[in-house]
């Protein structure tokens, strides 16, 4: 991205320099016919030459940026620190040698080239510089123009000047507005890596521990029901290594489709790690959750995955429970739906079992206070 970025700020300058070449060969011509001053004829003479130089070095720049590697940032990275910095001090020459405020004009294209770059220290030096310049100009009797040549009106350089100004405005507001856009994409993009499992498509196990507290909050404060259920598949460990793991990466990528085509809009799921999958079903008790898992379980246990290079049927074990708001918290409805869970295995697989209550927590005693020895 800023890579192609200072290619564009490097054309951008090429526009701006053929401008800036236009306008002093004008003056320098219309000095040396209306023989003019010596002083004048150097300060046209030198905005030429500086602008000639200007355009000649940016060639060269951005012939340079297109032989660099997109993936070498070092070197990018360097260009876009000297990049501004000479576009400035081209623009200040230029100013102190033309004396025109339209030059001057274009010293907040500097600022904007660093800006867009990232190098935010550096536009505020530029900006201190920019307004060094303008008060080395007063001295000189900066800014003014030559409104009363006769042979070229003011409103000719007012349009030859303002146009390539506006115009360098309207490119650097475009750069930045894709930087904006491609930036968001990228935060978008890395927060759904963050919490989207790579396989599956579901939410990970992390953002799963983040939406179950929330909804957990939710029934809280609402009073709502909610209910949990975690399960997976069944003898999953022989058949990976019976059909090897594609085999059962490709088992656990048509499951998780499956499940998300077939919960509410409102359900949550979620793999929660291996071939173990998790599902929160807000504002719904134990025995609507144990209906909902009930026809899953059964449509799993009916569907060929595979197809049609190693069809294959599989089964799921499922633990429900139910969240109290008076006795558990997130970690302990998790443990209860995976002693659920553990039961339907210990039970013979394939079906879905009720929440067990928790094992309750031992209370020790705390030790005597201890007296010193003789007391």
């Amino acid at each position: 991205m800023i890579h192609g970025n200072l290619k564009k700020a490097l054309r951008l300058n090429r526009t701006l320099g053929w401008c800036f070449l236009l306008y002093s060969a004008i003056f320098f011509g219309l000095s040396i016919s209306n023989e003019q001053a010596a002083t004048s004829q150097l300060s046209n003479g030198l905005f030429l030459a500086v602008t000639l130089s200007f355009l000649i070095g940016n060639q060269l720049f951005l012939h340079l940026v297109k032989k660099i590697p997109e993936h070498d940032d070092l070197a990018v990275e360097k260009f876009c620190v000297f990049l501004p910095i000479i576009t400035l001090g081209v623009i200040g020459l230029a100013y102190l040698f033309s004396g025109n405020l339209f030059v001057f004009m274009f010293m907040p294209v500097a600022l904007l080239q660093s800006q867009l770059f990232g190098h935010y220290r550096l536009s505020k030096v530029l900006f201190a510089c920019s307004v060094g310049v303008y008060l080395i100009g007063t001295l000189f009797g900066h800014p003014h123009v030559w409104v009363n040549n006769p042979h070229i009106s003011y409103q000719v350089i007012s349009i030859l000047m303002v146009t390539p100004l506006a115009l360098a405005y309207f490119h650097y507001g475009s750069f930045v507005a894709t930087l904006v856009r491609s930036t968001s994409n990228q935060v978008t993009k890395l927060q759904s890596l963050a919490s989207t499992d790579g396989l599956t498509g579901l939410i990970n196990r992390r953002q799963f521990n983040h939406r179950l507290q929330s909804e957990i909050s939710r029934g809280r404060r609402h009073a709502t029901p909610l209910t949990l259920a975690l399960f997976d598949i069944d003898n999953f460990k022989r058949l990976n290594d019976f059909y090897g793991h594609p085999v059962g990466d490709r088992i656990l990528i048509e499951l998780g489709g499956l499940i998300s085509q077939n919960v509410r809009e409102s359900d949550i799921p979620a793999r929660y790690g291996g071939e173990e999958f998790a599902l929160i079903l807000p504002e719904t008790r134990q025995v609507e959750a144990y209906e909902l898992l009930e026809r899953l379980r059964a449509l799993v246990e009916k569907t060929v995955f595979c197809l049609p290079d190693n069809p294959l049927t599989i089964t799921i074990s499922v633990g429900v429970a139910e969240f109290n708001p008076k006795q558990h918290t997130a970690f302990e409805l998790v443990e209860q739906a995976d002693a659920a869970l553990y039961e339907a295995k210990r039970q013979g697989k394939n079906r879905v079992v009720y929440g067990v209550i928790p094992t309750p927590k031992i209370q020790i005693p705390p030790p005597p206070s201890l007296k010193p020895y003789g007391q």
